[in-house]
């Protein structure tokens, strides 16, 4: 019997982490004096840890410090632009508080928050520099000098949603490696095992009395003609 593990690589890794998180619950609650199945446990359990870790390693990839100090770039840069244009809508003159709150509303609008997680922010931007792309709102950020500003949160934007799906997909591709190396652990650990009981039952056979069924070790043709 061989045990094989190449089919993991068939599921998603969610669904094998609810399967063998079951299974250690289950040999958890196993009333067991058999050390084997006792060692299985712990090896099984030690496995599960082991994926535990991968992933919170891999949430901790260097892009995860290049995606923060992107971040902190574009809080400065869009609370630039905010507050320049809630300034410009208590100007004394009535054009240029109209561009201050054309500019200002988008935010409120979508209720731009700086301290809410990445991916809402990158949403909520997106939605602020679509309305800024229109000629009108365009010409407001110009003419407040906001420009250049705007196009510098649009690109860090770009690039904290690029930097993302690249640590997601190298955060899943470090578990995958991981959990198949631990699987393959448990595996062979369980094969050593197998293979061991195996042996034991062929010599147990080879040995076995033949009054009780069985047969006795074979004689060699010359062996038996001489005797």
């Amino acid at each position: 019997m061989q045990i094989t593990y190449n089919s993991w690589t068939k599921y998603d890794l969610a669904l094998y982490f609810t399967l063998i998180t079951l299974i250690d619950s289950r040999l958890a609650e196993l009333e067991t004096q058999n050390p084997q199945l006792i060692g299985l446990r712990q090896q099984f359990h030690a496995a599960l840890q082991r994926y535990d870790t991968a992933y919170k390693q891999s949430t901790k990839s260097f892009l995860t410090e290049v995606i923060g100090q992107k971040d902190t770039a574009r809080d400065k840069v869009t609370k630039v632009v905010e507050w320049v244009a809630r300034y410009w809508m208590e100007l004394p003159d009535e054009e240029d508080a109209v561009r201050g709150r054309r500019v200002y509303q988008p935010f409120k609008a979508f209720e731009y928050r700086r301290d809410e997680a990445l991916m809402a922010q990158n949403a909520k931007w997106q939605n602020i520099a679509q309305v800024y792309a229109q000629a009108d709102r365009l010409a407001d950020l110009q003419a407040m000098g906001l420009a250049a500003l705007v196009q510098k949160a649009n690109t860090l934007t770009a690039e904290i949603a690029a930097l993302m799906q690249q640590r997601q997909t190298e955060g899943a591709s470090y578990m995958k490696g991981e959990m198949a190396a631990a699987l393959e652990q448990v595996a062979q650990y369980i094969q050593q095992d197998m293979d061991k009981v195996n042996l034991q039952y062929q010599q147990g056979r080879s040995h076995k009395p033949a009054e009780d069924g069985g047969s006795e070790t074979p004689v060699e043709p010359e062996a038996a003609s001489e005797a």
